[in-house]
């Protein structure tokens, strides 16, 4: 264990223009394996395979082969100061350290630490404080598991699909992280480790050696039948805002943190008469296209123009906090006979099937209305509810076509 074979190679593939090709040292250690240059090259006809050696009795060939078994203790020197260092004895190391780049290279960590301070100081310009949150637990976890591992110091050209793989059953198993929740957190671990490779920490692109793929999840919406059931429902107070805020949600697909900071500032009276919703994007803190008030949100505004969260904070609908309102739409749900299970996210699901896509708004419409970042999370999200549109405009077209034959 922990002995490495050294065999040199005459790269004659690599033949250079004065007829030479450059001798390489094959390091091959623990099951890995690296081929560093010893920056001596030499005519193919000189080199003997068999002994490793230049053939020849010249000063310079006993010199040169000299420099090749001189080359060769010096990865030994370098395996003492791998054992030292406690780096990982890998022969992709060994060769790191023979350019001296292994001990003055970056950890995981160290890195990571770098990303998200670059991530800070995005800010208030294209990136958001809860995206820089969930970064950050995100990193907290990386740390965590690298410390289980005993890695806590591993080297960032080290990181390897091995450590992707029990990364990932560390937060499943650990962390008791659902399959789609471990996917983004390896995603933002992939993020980081391209943004080292183009800001040089690296010299491969680490990020693209591991795959993940998300489990696609049953979209949860409700009909305009339940809409309707959940409209017309009597209730006491503290429901039916809750009611209000949530149909709300469904009738312009804002999500649940948007329309509760939302105020009178973010009304926007239309020339063409009505209002819009006009605000920035809190996720990615861009802003979004106006969105128009359709007929029943506007009621739903107006309703509490005379609530005294809204005459003091001048906020439109007096909500409390999100994990206290998806306890009161649980309530909401059994006055209303709706037995699917709705939180503040089935809203924005509702307004893109029921209210948007079922009436014929465009896919591209939708997405914008969303704030999806591109189209594609759209079409992916809603695949299977475009697929039921394109039978019921085929169905829609063989009525009209036998109307005319007829």
């Amino acid at each position: 264990m922990n002995i490495p074979t050294l065999t040199f190679l005459l790269q004659e593939k690599k033949i250079k223009k004065d007829g030479k090709a450059p001798i390489y040292l094959r390091i091959t250690i623990n099951g890995t394996r690296s081929e560093v240059s010893t920056k001596i090259a030499v005519p193919p006809s000189k080199w003997d395979s068999k002994k490793e050696l230049i053939r020849g009795k010249e000063p310079i060939t006993i010199r040169l082969n000299q420099q090749l078994q001189d080359f060769k203790l010096k990865v030994y020197e370098v395996l003492e100061q791998v054992k030292i260092q406690r780096y990982d004895i890998t022969a992709n190391n060994l060769k790191l350290g023979l350019s001296g780049k292994l001990f003055q290279s970056h950890s995981v960590v160290q890195v990571y630490k770098l990303f998200i301070e670059n991530l800070e100081s995005r800010l208030g310009t294209d990136y958001s404080a809860a995206s820089l949150e969930i970064n950050k637990t995100t990193f907290d976890h990386l740390v965590e598991f690298l410390k289980l591992e005993g890695k806590a110091q591993l080297n960032l050209e080290e990181f390897n699909n091995q450590h992707f793989l029990r990364f990932e059953q560390f937060l499943k198993k650990k962390k008791q992280n659902q399959h789609n929740t471990v996917c983004k957190k390896i995603e933002r671990v992939k993020a980081m480790l391209k943004w080292a490779y183009n800001m040089d920490y690296c010299e491969k692109d680490l990020s693209k050696k591991y795959k993940t793929k998300k489990q696609k999840k049953e979209i949860i919406f409700l009909t305009q039948e339940e809409i309707n059931r959940l409209q017309s429902i009597r209730t006491v107070e503290r429901l039916e805002i809750i009611r209000d805020a949530f149909l709300f949600m469904c009738y312009t697909g804002l999500a649940f943190n948007e329309i509760q900071r939302l105020k009178e500032e973010n009304l926007s009276k239309k020339i063409s008469g009505g209002y819009g919703i006009v605000m920035t994007r809190q996720k990615t803190n861009k802003n979004i296209p106006e969105i128009p008030l359709l007929p029943f949100a506007l009621e739903l505004v107006s309703k509490y123009e005379n609530h005294p969260k809204r005459i003091i904070e001048k906020k439109l609908f007096p909500i409390p906090a999100n994990q206290n309102f998806n306890a009161y739409l649980k309530e909401l749900a059994i006055l209303a006979k709706i037995e699917k299970p709705i939180t503040t996210h089935t809203a924005r699901k509702t307004f893109a099937t029921t209210i948007a896509l079922r009436n014929g708004m465009s896919m591209e419409v939708v997405s914008k209305a969303l704030g999806h970042s591109n189209i594609r999370i759209t079409q992916e999200s809603y695949a299977d509810l475009q697929n039921d549109r394109i039978r019921e405009e085929f169905e829609k077209l063989e009525i009209n076509l036998n109307k005319k034959v007829l």
